[in-house]
């Protein structure tokens, strides 16, 4: 493995001030591929590095949970080779996604950190763990599982119905995904006054508040990747 760093790309280490909002987006390079991050949070302990879902980038992850976390620790968020502002081809297989990620990890100088996963990226935390059992110290899986598990060949049939369904508003989507109770029940409680339909109601205008503009010069396929083949 070759790692090229560039250290004016990576900001030295201080007292972080940042929240998930105002972390400012930084790069390194590893492998040839130029990473887009952020970092923020209580620094000095084990870093917690978040690995995406299918179709996400790092402007997807909730700020009531990484914000959250981070009042304790060190939080940080990447986009894996190919993903929107970072560079380079988004891979075929979780185990390059893994090599990927570990490159990047080892470019910032870490030798020790934790690693979260989500859905897919539970698949490249893993792969992280099994190639570099040195670097991780704590393996969080979120709503993911190993190969050839229990019914990871296929999607469940609610899954199915999740996401072959269409929607006059994309936000539906996952307003269905991390919310049960009937389709109908569900869409009705994001306009809803109720105090049990106070969840739903909170987290869409959260989920579209955390979508901010990048704040980093695209690469020169950056707005491709960020619309499309970049969502994985």
């Amino acid at each position: 493995m070759v790692i090229h760093t560039r250290p004016e790309m990576v900001h030295p280490r201080q007292e972080m001030t940042h929240t998930h909002q105002t972390a400012p987006t930084q790069f390194a390079e590893a492998n040839g591929i130029r990473f887009a991050y952020r970092r923020f949070g209580k620094s000095g302990g084990v870093p917690l590095v978040f690995n995406q879902h299918f179709t996400g980038t790092m402007d997807h992850w909730d700020p009531a949970v990484t914000d959250g976390l981070a009042t304790t620790r060190e939080v940080i968020l990447f986009n894996n080779g190919g993903v929107s502002s970072s560079s380079g081809e988004v891979p075929t297989s979780c185990e390059q996604m893994g090599t990927n990620a570990v490159s990047f990890i080892k470019a910032l100088g870490l030798s020790k950190v934790d690693v979260l996963g989500f859905s897919i990226g539970g698949f490249v935390a893993q792969e992280i763990t099994l190639q570099a059992p040195d670097l991780v110290r704590r393996l969080v899986l979120v709503g993911t599982g190993p190969r050839s598990g229990e019914g990871m060949a296929t999607l469940t049939p609610e899954a199915q119905e999740i996401f072959g369904a269409t929607y006059d508003d994309r936000d539906h989507l996952w307003l269905r995904v991390h919310f049960t109770g009937p389709r109908k029940v569900r869409l009705q409680a994001v306009s809803s006054s109720s105090a049990s339909a106070c969840a739903p109601r909170t987290a869409i205008p959260r989920s579209t508040k955390k979508l901010r503009p990048h704040r980093s010069k695209p690469s020169p396929n950056g707005a491709r990747r960020g619309r499309s083949r970049s969502n994985i």
